[in-house]
């Protein structure tokens, strides 16, 4: 295939069903895999019109064009992290989309940086078909998703990869360690999730509790050590 993108089904000139979605775009280096999570969104009824581009260069140029309500992309594509890259480019954009990291990868490095902003929710390409059409719903309906793989994680990444996995925290507790990660404080929490100042604090005491840390400090400490991308981090609140 010489092109870099496609478009798979639908005019978009219809108005989309309540809880849908009316653009979608797949991003991946893998012409099977754009055509089956094209199929796969099409089929859930998720949204309308299902676009791909093999490349993040391609991607960003039809996000310009087409401005989709949801962007699927691998963690690697013509080069290794250009969907996390690209995630991060699109998550600054006034109206961003919602941004679905769909990878095999499962470092550690990789989920921190979606939880750290670049993406609203990662599904690793282990889990089973129904749970990523249960993710990209969930993602619609304003939750925020992260299905690591069903692995078990190295040694090294236990301490925050397996509280990850789906029964590891509740949906709120995950988004609550997201905006941690992205050094947002209590009362940014609290106005991000329209949550009470102490509902937020106790989030992030169970978050804390539950990842084995007494506080922010040792949290971002131990980010650090287990993944020196991230850069030096300043105390938390």
């Amino acid at each position: 295939m010489n092109g870099t993108s496609e478009e798979y089904g639908g005019t978009g000139d219809m108005e989309p069903a309540p809880g849908r979605m009316r653009r979608a775009l797949v991003v991946d280096q893998w012409p099977l895999v754009r055509w089956a999570v094209s199929g796969l969104l099409r089929d859930a009824n998720i949204v309308e019109t299902v676009a791909a581009a093999a490349t993040a260069e391609a991607a960003w140029r039809l996000c310009q064009d087409t401005r989709p309500d949801l962007v699927v992309t691998d963690c690697d594509l013509r080069a290794p992290w250009d969907g996390i890259r690209l995630g991060r480019r699109l998550k600054a954009l006034t109206g961003a989309p919602l941004v679905l990291v769909y990878t095999e990868r499962s470092e550690l490095s990789v989920v921190i940086e979606c939880l750290r902003g670049a993406a609203d929710g990662f599904v690793h390409r282990s889990v089973e078909t129904a749970a990523v059409v249960e993710a990209v719903g969930r993602l619609v309906a304003g939750r925020h998703v992260w299905l690591t793989s069903q692995e078990s994680p190295r040694e090294d990444e236990c301490w925050m990869a397996a509280d990850l996995q789906q029964g590891g925290m509740t949906v709120r507790e995950r988004e609550v360690l997201g905006l941690l990660l992205r050094r947002f404080s209590n009362d940014e929490i609290a106005d991000e999730l329209h949550l009470a100042r102490q509902t937020v604090k106790n989030y992030v005491s169970t978050v804390l509790q539950k990842l084995e840390v007494s506080s922010r400090r040792e949290l971002y400490g131990r980010m650090w050590a287990a993944d020196p991308a991230a850069g030096p981090v300043g105390v938390g609140r």
